[in-house]
């Protein structure tokens, strides 16, 4: 730390201590965040913000979309669905979901959703990595019909649960044992993957 007690140009933590201001920041205050204020938590010079970040949204995909931002689908998460018993399977995505989202963080879940709320362009990289690269391949590969339908239902129940679990906080859910919730949301996953969805309407 320098004299003033914020970390110097080059500092080689000052990048990550930015970013993890910034991850924490997003999530609390939403995408309008102040850069001062990322910077004050940091610890360092507001200007320093600008030196490593051009703007506000390279900032935001970088500490919260991180790696998320360009996935591609791993086809390995089809055949953890598919070694599942087939009236499981529905588990199975859940516990996918959650594992995925406790291990990276519920404040980058959060960020993403509350810079969704108001920014199209959030909500086009939800749709377009969430939804496009990870769910749809998933169901296209196990459903027996309506694969868009079916993928936007699940995906409506993974969002959904992510919210009420670490966006929310509902008390019960947000302490929830990973397992209980697997089992509890996972049959009505199970009915969107494979269940009948009633007749298609006519054209």
């Amino acid at each position: 730390m320098s004299p003033r007690g914020r970390r110097p140009t080059g500092s080689p933590d000052a990048r990550e201590a930015i970013l993890a201001a910034a991850r924490a920041a997003f999530a609390r205050d939403g995408y309008n965040t102040s850069l001062r204020g990322i910077a004050r938590e940091a610890g360092v010079d507001p200007a320093l913000v600008h030196h490593y970040f051009a703007d506000r949204s390279i900032l935001f995909s970088q500490a919260v979309v991180g790696d998320i931002d360009g996935i591609t689908f791993d086809p390995s998460l089809i055949e953890q669905v598919r070694r599942a018993e087939p009236t499981s399977r529905g588990e199975s995505i859940v516990r996918i979901f959650l594992t995925t989202w406790d291990r990276m963080g519920q404040e980058r879940f959060t960020a993403v959703v509350r810079a969704a709320l108001g920014h199209e362009s959030v909500i086009a990289g939800i749709r377009e990595v969430f939804i496009g690269a990870i769910v749809a391949p998933m169901v296209a590969s196990l459903a027996p019909d309506r694969p868009e339908l079916r993928t936007q239902l699940i995906a409506s129940q993974l969002i959904g649960l992510g919210v009420a679990r670490w966006v929310a906080r509902l008390s019960a859910v947000h302490v929830a044992d990973r397992e209980v919730l697997v089992r509890a949301v996972g049959p009505t996953v199970q009915r969107y993957l494979t269940g009948d969805l009633g007749p298609e309407p006519e054209a």
